[in-house]
């Protein structure tokens, strides 16, 4: 359960506060209705397009999606590094 003082502090930066990790956005808390509603905005948008708009929608996301997967291939590999450079060789 939020606290009354963070709800303030959601409220006050206009009902939305990103949550930034190592210089990058990882999370958004926003109001839930809102959410709903965008979600909503967005899959009734999807059925209004063309099929060239459907297809250039599909690419952006799956180009979206392959960066998100290359980021998450690239933490674990650093990850792994980082755990070989602390083993100590006899």
């Amino acid at each position: 359960m939020l606290s009354k003082d963070l709800k303030e502090i959601i409220d006050l930066s206009g009902g939305r506060y990103i949550i930034v990790e190592n210089g990058s956005p990882k999370y958004i808390v926003m109001n839930f209705d809102e959410y709903k509603s965008a979600i909503f905005d967005r899959k009734s948008s999807v059925q209004s397009l063309t099929e060239e708009e459907l297809i250039e929608r599909i690419n952006t996301d799956i180009s979206l999606w392959r960066e998100k997967q290359a980021e998450v291939e690239s933490d674990a590999l650093i990850d792994e590094i980082e755990e070989l450079e602390d083993i100590e060789y006899v």
